[in-house]
């Protein structure tokens, strides 16, 4: 979803370049770095909350796992595996270029037959593919030869595209409207609620507030923006696959006598708050350039947060009078 803001036209206009190749990184590390957040969480679950013979071990074997399963094999290995495959990709391309022993289409389409290569291979070794990729593509552009070579052709954004597309087309199909309002365990005012004050609080405050040690946002305007565009995606998705997969697992595991009531309500709940989740993002950050386009015209009522092209002044009698509402209304929706 970060494609929306930082590619194209509007990007290239109003998004600073440094800002840009920040939230690509960001956007990349942190979709494959989901893991290790993920599965210590998991383990605690599963071997001090459950507290069944089934699942033994405490706080010191949930962290040896953690450490050994997550953070070596899953983590570093897709690491190593992913440089050393972009490396020799580089080289490889390098050299078969060199000889003119490949054609225009198929150095085009090179990174993703390689991308391809390393997602079928992860999944094999059941290492973490979406960090492999991510580490992969940056070694195989690391000395910035094969952008130069692609940088006006047309087919890299045109794939780009067709897959966002499809990603949302996919969303559109499969979220489980059945489950968001209709989980006893969870209400729509809370769901709402919820997904509202994460948009919030998730990024904001904390890329505010440490802005200054970020030498790529260069005032606090940037470090707004950033903070705002925190967009929840297909990686969410993701890993909400993973955790059902793993909760599931748990529940075959079940011992007579044991309580494991909390481990089918997590089941439960978790599906709607993740999708709830990934719904606000994909209104609140698929508006973001309508909206900015919306907030440079010369309407005092709507120009809250851009600054206007006439004065660059900020608008803090619109922003203080139009920011009360959707906090109300949140709260609201929280605590009914």
């Amino acid at each position: 979803m970060s494609n929306t803001i930082v590619k194209g036209k509007f990007a290239d206009k109003h998004i600073p370049v440094d800002l840009q190749r920040i939230i690509i990184a960001e956007s990349g590390a942190n979709d494959g770095l989901g893991y290790p957040f993920l599965f210590i969480a998991l383990y605690f679950i599963k071997y001090c909350e459950v507290g069944q013979p089934g699942f033994s071990g405490g706080a010191g074997h949930a962290i040896g796992l953690w450490f050994s399963e997550t953070m070596c094999y899953t983590i570093l290995l897709s690491v190593v595996y992913g440089g050393v495959v972009g490396w020799i990709a580089k080289d490889l391309l390098h050299w078969a270029e060199g000889r003119k022993l490949v054609d225009r289409e198929s150095f085009l389409v090179f990174a993703i037959a390689l991308a391809l290569f390393i997602i079928g291979t992860c999944g094999m070794i059941g290492s973490d593919d979406v960090l492999a990729c991510f580490i992969a593509g940056n070694v195989f552009t690391i000395d910035d030869w094969f952008r130069l070579e692609t940088l006006d052709d047309s087919l890299q954004p045109t794939i780009d595209m067709l897959l966002n597309i499809t990603i949302f087309l996919w969303y559109g199909a499969v979220i489980p409207w059945n489950l968001i309002g209709h989980t006893p365990e969870i209400s729509i005012g809370r769901l709402i609620g919820l997904a509202a004050l994460i948009i919030l609080l998730r990024r904001l405050p904390v890329v505010w507030a440490l802005h200054k040690f970020v030498p790529r946002i260069s005032n606090p305007k940037e470090a707004l923006f950033m903070g705002y565009f925190g967009p929840i995606g297909v990686s969410a998705i993701f890993y909400l696959y993973i955790t059902l997969e793993f909760l599931e697992e748990m529940e075959k595991h079940h011992l007579e006598g044991s309580d494991e009531s909390h481990v089918a309500t997590m089941i439960a709940v978790i599906t709607p708050i993740v999708w709830i989740n990934v719904l606000a993002s994909v209104i609140v950050h698929g508006i973001t350039v309508p909206f900015i386009k919306v907030c440079h015209s010369n309407d005092p009522y709507i120009n809250l947060i851009a600054c206007r092209e006439t004065d660059r002044q900020f608008n803090w009698t619109a922003w203080k009078r139009y920011s009360t509402y959707p906090l109300l209304v949140t709260t609201w929706f929280y605590f009914s």
